[in-house]
């Protein structure tokens, strides 16, 4: 802010410069669309002195704004507090610094696949960084979080699957155990034109933290449908807030 001000006083100072630059030009008979005048030499040494002391006026404001503008850059450019030091690394890996905040990237493990009814998403890790947002190839359903900490979520999956009538289905966010966030709605889809064309299920939320004294909570998609559904691909994004 301190910068944008000084920016907004240099271009008040070259509309006062630029004035005087065409006082000079209109006593002298040259601005272009005025009127020629005749002025006399006492009128134009006035107008010089003129002109000049403003210019001392504004060489003195522009030292005033030099020192400003150095120290407001000089307060800028001071090296930021130390983090405190991270602590040890986690036995499941990672190689990102604990002391960021979290986030992973995951992908279905395979495109085009079977999700069948009461079943969860395995998941395949495509990026993450930080330590309270975990996962592991034993359990590839399964992501855990950290229950005193606030995340965002958000997946997008794309399905098929056979036309049974104009039924209904849910994707439910499972969360064990169960109050360690607060209650998330599933996202509930109806399966009419899943024969035309692949539906779409994008699905964002927060996960806010309830008052548990459990050390983990392990996070998983779960599909309530009466049939399977072809999942053509999905993806699952988390990021702790």
């Amino acid at each position: 802010m301190i910068i944008a001000s000084v920016a907004m006083e240099e271009l008040a100072l070259s509309h006062i410069l630029n004035a005087e630059g065409e006082k000079l030009q209109y006593i002298l008979g040259t601005l272009p669309g005025s009127q020629k005048i005749c002025a006399s030499p006492q009128e134009v040494l006035a107008v010089n002195k003129s002109v000049t002391e403003l210019l001392n006026t504004v060489m003195q404001s522009q030292m005033l704004l030099k020192g400003k503008m150095e120290k407001a850059l000089e307060a800028g450019s001071r090296p930021p507090a130390p983090e405190p030091p991270c602590p040890e690394g986690p036995p499941w890996g990672g190689g990102s610094p604990c002391c960021q905040k979290s986030t992973i990237h995951l992908a279905s493990r395979c495109d085009g696949f079977s999700w069948d009814n009461g079943f969860l998403l395995s998941w395949k890790c495509r990026g993450r960084r930080g330590c309270d947002i975990r996962w592991s190839e034993e359990m590839p359903a399964l992501v855990e979080l950290d229950p005193g900490k606030t995340y965002g979520l958000d997946y997008t999956i794309n399905v098929r699957g056979p036309y049974r009538g104009d039924s209904a289905g849910a994707v439910f966010i499972r969360l064990t155990p169960c109050d360690a966030f607060q209650e998330v709605l599933p996202l509930y889809f109806s399966v009419k034109c899943l024969e035309c064309e692949p539906l779409t299920l994008h699905y964002s939320t927060i996960l806010f933290p309830q008052a548990h004294p459990a050390p983990c909570a392990d996070l998983s998609l779960l599909l309530n449908y009466g049939d399977s559904l072809f999942v053509e691909r999905a993806s699952l994004n988390i990021y702790e807030i």
